[in-house]
């Protein structure tokens, strides 16, 4: 009984939704009688089912809390979107941009109207590129912070060494037990390093099954989209567009489409 209240209230809440656009109401009631307009509506259904079962699965969810002005206008920004494209998966991330702004209501509409546009253009592989560049940045900081840790405490010793050498002889003793710990934060150091390589594998075209060319097309692509940045460009590597980055707006944008 309780689950088919809940799917009564999602079904009830996506009604709601399509009532406050009304263009978007005559399409799903008008009906359409040529292959384009049959498309379209089997794009619309689909879309409206994957909202009802997440309406249902969260019946929490109160309508007044989408029944605001800005909601509607992303809504109707959503659909005219989702009548573009066939992709199941852009669908599911559209839909995503619609939950996140439920939970994360945000009156910064120029930046999801351009999150929109992204998941648009982008393809899978571009998204499983970003999402490869942002487990890299949430793995790299906390590993680089504890090697920091080794670092300091190897500089340390380091200098408590060079002292103590000044006068061996008394400190002989002192010296062999720091050389000792010095030594095995060396081998913890380079461990840290070893780790952060193997982070990187994702930084080869075959890791996503691409060859180097459509590797690097992906990578312009999504630096042109200010999605991705080159940190390697001008140092000492000399590998232009291979150590990219998230940016802060690649990251915010990912944040938009965690929602499925």
């Amino acid at each position: 009984m309780k689950k088919y209240q809940s799917k009564e209230i999602g079904i009830s809440v996506v009604k709601s939704l399509f009532s406050a656009v009304p263009w978007v109401g005559g399409l799903l009631n008008e009906g359409f009688f040529d292959y384009w307009g049959r498309v379209k509506q089997g794009r619309l259904n689909n879309f409206t089912q994957m909202l009802a079962e997440y309406f249902s699965e969260n019946p929490d969810i109160q309508p007044e809390t989408i029944r605001t002005e800005d909601f509607c206008d992303l809504f109707e920004s959503v659909v005219r979107k989702v009548l573009q494209t066939k992709s199941k998966e852009k669908h599911l991330r559209f839909r995503s941009i619609l939950i996140h702004q439920i939970h994360h209501p945000s009156a910064d509409a120029g930046s999801v109207e351009i999150c929109l546009e992204l998941i648009a253009s982008l393809d899978e592989v571009a998204i499983s590129i970003l999402k490869a560049h942002l487990e890299w940045h949430n793995a790299y900081y906390p590993i680089k912070a504890e090697q920091q840790k080794v670092l300091d405490d190897l500089e340390a010793q380091g200098k408590e060494l060079n002292e103590l050498k000044i006068n061996a002889a008394v400190n002989q003793m002192r010296i062999d037990e720091l050389t000792k710990v010095y030594n095995e934060n060396q081998e913890i150091k380079e461990a840290y390093n070893q780790n952060i390589l193997t982070l990187q594998t994702f930084r080869e075209a075959n890791y996503f099954q691409l060859t180097d060319a459509e590797y690097l097309y992906y990578k312009q692509s999504l630096y042109a989209k200010g999605l991705l940045i080159d940190k390697g460009m001008g140092t000492y590597s000399g590998k232009i567009f291979y150590y990219m980055w998230l940016t802060e707006f690649g990251i915010r944008f990912l944040e938009f489409i965690v929602y499925n």
